[in-house]
């Protein structure tokens, strides 16, 4: 057995870490970020800070540099340069600190020419610099000088000094000199913003923290805002906020409230994580090229992993565009991977993906397809009544009744109760909407009316050749045995039950007393101007009234798309009765 002696780790690890790291080079801002949260969390541990709230990161971005300071506790002097010269020799572990392997703060070298480090410790008036040449080191790998390692090239390209400082001040700053890679990116002011308010953990606007104050699950509005939260600020802009709004960006929907889950404890791994989501009409998808925030987000202390990781836990993936919302992991062992595009592997990390799939699959996708129900219904009622209100379709009432009537029970339907409250949320959404914008008009038309000594065969069954001289009725499944015409129940008042109120169908019988009426002339509809032609022909007024009543109703039953050609088949008819 031979021992191993002195193992060389060479300069190709060194080139993987500050050159080739992240492919998004936006990544960088998120790195500094995460190790200034660290910093500004010790810093409230050890009471330099009071608070999480006052620690505060300022980015600079100028024509060719970029400047990230952090008022965290910064590092004593007697140990800066050998911990920002070290390599994956870090004590963070990812659990107590957003930080894991101590290499994340070598990133911004691949895109500039000088990498340079300074920090002051508080009670010390010196200040340690620690520069990183990173032209040297490209020339050293273009030579391909693998016989050099990593330590030794690190000594190579590394310069120090000290300056003096204000023995109050405690800070760390990052600089990247010159930047000459990717600054289309790096340098656009609005793109890093864009970028820091999707993942880094800051805090939300005003108006949504009061959407969260105002959630009645308070248990879940006590842990959210136990969040980690910093101050970011990028030239111009202070206090970076997260892109949440009460409104969804992306698609004008007002968000209602909002709704918070904890996934389930797993028998032999403990807590995984909760999360939140806005309850909306989940009218369409979120257009992403127009609002950040859409899809729910995957978050490590507070810090969001690719924005599109769990996209994939929906059975189909544009299900995900459909939500805002966070997922907080709360288990220790779960940890983003190096690059945090993703999670590293383990056990943990598998279990937490699981049960985000069970609940995306047996609870949210039910959520939107419940809402597209509902909607869909509530969008025919609209329709059959704007028909109603028409002079134009006066002749063809009682089966656009009829088709009203089956459109009410498909929305009852649509609106029974669940036994899941995230369901009850899109129905209570969409009862309020028929309650407030369509109810009043459906009992105008399904009003009872006197029923008639004598009624002419309804005009569908002589179309279809199925006439049976009774009148019809527009009545519910369960009240069929009543005689009269049915109308919408005023509204119930609701419960503190999440089960909302439907609009059902109910019997009436109301006293009319028979008054002779003046019929106003109505203006000429479609149907009556192809059927002029034929007045005072060889067709007695009877027989052009059901010519009217039989083309009155094919403009109701067709489809809008075919109307025109309806209407062309209907001059053709008329043409070769002349």
């Amino acid at each position: 057995m031979q021992n191993i002696d002195n193992p060389v780790i060479g300069i190709d690890l060194l080139k993987m870490l500050m050159l080739q790291l992240y492919s998004n080079p936006r990544c960088i801002y998120r790195e500094y970020i995460q190790n200034a949260l660290d910093s500004i969390n010790e810093a409230v541990k050890l009471g330099i800070l009071s608070q999480e709230k006052d620690g505060r990161v300022s980015i600079i971005i100028t024509k060719n540099d970029i400047s990230i300071e952090d008022n965290g506790t910064g590092i004593r002097s007697d140990r800066a340069v050998k911990i920002l010269t070290d390599i994956a020799n870090s004590v963070k572990n990812g659990v107590d600190t957003a930080g894991q392997f101590g290499v994340g703060r070598l990133s911004g070298g691949g895109y500039c020419e000088i990498l340079e480090f300074e920090t002051t410790y508080k009670g010390e008036d010196v200040s340690t610099i620690v520069s990183l040449d990173t032209r040297k080191l490209r020339k050293m790998v273009e030579k391909k000088e693998t016989d050099i390692s990593a330590e030794d090239a690190m000594r190579e390209i590394c310069t120090t000094h000290t300056s003096p400082a204000k023995a109050e001040e405690h800070k760390f700053t990052v600089r990247l000199k010159n930047v000459i890679y990717s600054r289309e990116i790096l340098l656009d002011i609005d793109e890093i913003k864009n970028y820091i308010t999707e993942y880094a953990p800051i805090d939300y606007s005003v108006p949504f923290n009061s959407l969260i104050n105002s959630c009645p699950q308070t248990e879940f509005v006590k842990k959210h805002k136990q969040i980690d939260r910093i101050r970011v600020s990028l030239n111009d802009y202070s206090d970076i906020e997260k892109g949440y709004r009460v409104t969804i960006v992306g698609t004008g929907d007002p968000i209602e409230r909002i709704r918070y889950f904890e996934l389930p404890e797993h028998p032999l791994y403990g807590s995984l994580g909760w999360g939140w989501y806005a309850v909306t009409e989940f009218s369409v998808q979120i257009n992403e090229d127009k609002d950040c925030c859409a899809g729910i987000r995957l978050r490590k202390h507070n810090i969001s992993l690719d924005k599109n990781i769990l996209n994939t836990c929906f059975k189909e993936s544009r299900g995900n565009k459909y939500f805002y919302g966070e997922i907080f992991i709360t288990n220790d062992n779960i940890v983003p991977d190096s690059g945090r595009q993703g999670l590293a592997a383990g056990e943990e990390a598998d279990a937490l993906i699981v049960e985000i799939k069970k609940y995306f699959s047996d609870t949210l996708r039910q959520v939107y397809y419940r809402a597209n129900k509902l909607k869909t219904a509530l969008n025919k009622i609209s329709e059959v009544v704007g028909k109603l209100n028409n002079p134009e379709f006066s002749n063809a009432a009682a089966p656009l009744k009829k088709k009203l009537q089956e459109h009410i029970e498909d929305f009852n339907k649509a609106a029974a109760p669940d036994a899941k409250n995230e369901i009850n949320d899109i129905i209570a959404i969409y009862q309020n909407k028929y309650n407030t914008g369509l109810k009043v008009e459906v009992e105008k038309h399904l009003a009872p009316q006197q029923k008639p000594q004598k009624q002419e065969p309804d005009i569908l069954d002589m179309v279809t050749g199925t006439t049976t001289g009774e009148p019809t009725n527009i009545t519910s499944p369960t009240n069929s045995h009543s005689s009269s015409s049915s109308v919408i129940a005023p509204e119930t008042k609701q419960t503190s039950s999440p089960s909302p109120q439907q609009p059902t169908i109910v019997p009436s019988t109301p006293t009319v007393t028979p008054q002779k009426t003046k019929v106003s002339a109505q203006p000429k509809s479609q149907v009556d101007m192809i059927l002029a032609s034929l007045e005072g022909k060889n067709y007695s007024p009877e027989q052009v009234d059901l010519l009217k009543r039989v083309f009155s109703t094919m403009l109701v039953v067709c489809p809008s798309s075919n109307k025109k050609s309806v209407v062309q088949l209907m001059e053709i008819a008329v043409n070769s009765l002349k």
